[in-house]
């Protein structure tokens, strides 16, 4: 069902302000009421399109969350260091507020499965892209455990940005490209019974 250009225009307007409220005072701060003055729509208005706050948050996050794939440039090292550029430019997101919001957004199952299913799949079956294409060329070997290797790249660039509030060094990117160049990649195991 399209909307009408009125419904998309104050779509936008409560999705601007919740941004920009999130920006400002954060996850815990923002209120349906202060989202719905700063956008100059009624609460109803608000709680129409959105049962809570994090639905209207989760869907924010959504819509500024950027899905794209790394190029075939031919050249495994130039496509891991720019899929792990993309994997810190996402943690570190634009305005410092998408993560924090994110983690307070965990509480709600239906926000996540959303989150997970419209911007986090699509994003690992373009990191798992760039790594086939590694293993194609034969510069990353083909035990590589894709999975495991994308998660310890987030996990290493949420954990340096997030808690300790560091920055990656375009030397350190330089290394964690190395260790996968050289083949000291998590790789895939024969399950045992226990």
């Amino acid at each position: 069902m399209t909307k009408s250009p009125r419904a998309e225009l104050v779509h936008r307007k409560v999705l601007d302000a919740a941004a920009t409220l999130l920006t400002e005072l954060g996850y815990l701060e923002l209120t349906m009421d202060k989202v719905a003055v700063l956008a100059g729509v009624t609460r109803k208005t608000v709680y129409h399109r959105w049962p809570h706050k994090a639905a209207l948050v989760g869907e924010l996050l959504i819509s500024q969350a950027r899905v794209e794939a790394v190029p075939d440039h031919g050249d495994t090292r130039l496509e891991l260091r720019s899929l792990l550029d993309m994997v810190l430019r996402d943690v570190r997101g634009e305005g410092g507020a998408i993560l924090p919001a994110l983690w307070a957004n965990m509480g709600d199952p239906s926000v996540m499965e959303r989150f997970r299913h419209e911007v986090l799949l699509p994003r690992r079956q373009n990191a798992r892209a760039v790594i086939q294409r590694g293993i194609a060329r034969g510069d990353i070997p083909a035990d590589v455990d894709a999975d495991l290797l994308i998660d310890t790249w987030s996990g290493v660039a949420m954990f340096r940005t997030e808690v300790r509030s560091d920055a990656f060094l375009p030397e350190q990117v330089d290394e964690l490209v190395d260790l996968v160049m050289t083949g000291r990649v998590p790789r895939i195991r024969p399950r045992t019974a226990r």
